[in-house]
């Protein structure tokens, strides 16, 4: 199929759960609904990739949306947690099939990078934690875009050395959508069972990474 692979990071490589089960645990010590606070967390934290205009890494959003949390639930000190949840991120694991696929890949002779909407503050230790040695790390805070922004996905295709590889990628919305605009052989990790969009087709849709070998 092709011998250059580009992944999305978090809900593909690496699991999120954690850091979304310590906005959790913050709601509960704060005396806050833990549903409200992670979803109200969620929504500026996505409202400050896109809305602002200027663009800002990804590690001063976290604390933004704390800010923006206390402003909107009528709490203090959320951003006092801002260090823990940092510290919880970096700590991120990956899912468990996740290093035993990379290597496999690896042998096979696979070229591998990672596009994340993360920064190097963070990436760095959750890179660490993937045990692989990836051929180039496209983040954000590098491109100055946040995914499924076009611009993002333009200038990845400008560093590949091939016009034909596949993007693997648990997100839709971030990065099938947009993948599909580059015309990019896209791979769905569909971990949650989600009903994709059929005018998104054609793509490949596997369960766990592991699976992507049956594609290639």
């Amino acid at each position: 199929m092709s011998d250059l692979l580009t992944f999305d990071c978090y809900g593909t490589l690496i699991d999120t759960s954690a850091f979304w089960e310590e906005i959790g645990k913050i709601a509960i010590e704060s005396g806050i609904n833990k549903i409200l606070l992670v979803n109200t967390y969620g929504n500026f934290e996505e409202r400050l990739m896109y809305g602002e205009g200027l663009f800002t890494v990804y590690s001063d959003i976290i604390y933004k949306a704390l800010q923006y949390c206390e402003m909107e639930l009528s709490v203090g000190n959320l951003t006092d947690q801002y260090e823990r949840l940092i510290k919880v991120h970096k700590e991120l694991s990956p899912f468990p099939e996740v290093i035993d696929t990379l290597k496999v890949l690896k042998s096979k002779g696979y070229q591998t990078s990672i596009m994340s909407n993360s920064d190097w503050n963070i990436m760095r230790y959750n890179l660490a934690s993937l045990e692989h040695d990836f051929d180039a790390i496209y983040l954000a805070e590098d491109l100055h875009a946040y995914k499924p922004q076009i611009s993002f996905f333009e200038q990845v295709q400008d560093k590949l050395s091939s016009n034909r590889h596949v993007h693997i990628a648990a997100g839709f919305w971030w990065d099938m959508v947009p993948a599909q605009r580059m015309n990019w052989r896209r791979i769905w990790v569909n971990r949650q069972s989600k009903k994709g969009l059929q005018n998104c087709m054609p793509y490949g849709e596997v369960k766990k990474l592991n699976e992507v070998l049956n594609y290639l």
